[in-house]
């Protein structure tokens, strides 16, 4: 392979015509380009933050709902529906097979 120092060829340099770029003007558009960005939220999207931190409140473990059904079960007195145990137990292992 030859190399040869024509205008066009590998290694050569070319003139460009026109104004030379100068770095104080691109600083210009990148101030104002970011003083116009702005966020905006969806009513959907306010409304699963409120959810969120209202679920946050709640604790995972329900300690009144606990102490009833310990004192029931001291008390030889919890009986629960062992159909709607079963229905809440099939139905709670479907929805995790859709989410699967």
């Amino acid at each position: 392979m030859r190399i040869s120092g024509k205008p066009g060829g590998v290694g050569s340099t070319q003139s460009v015509t026109g104004p030379r770029p100068s770095a104080t003007p691109a600083a210009a558009p990148v101030a104002s380009a970011s003083a116009s960005d702005a966020v905006q939220v969806s009513s959907a999207a306010r409304l699963v933050a409120i959810a969120q931190e209202a679920l946050a409140a709640v604790p995972d473990i329900r300690m009144d709902k606990v102490e009833a059904i310990k004192n029931q079960m001291d008390a030889d007195a919890y009986n629960p529906d062992g159909e709607a145990v079963a229905q809440g137990l099939i139905k709670e292992h479907l929805a995790q097979g859709r989410h699967s």
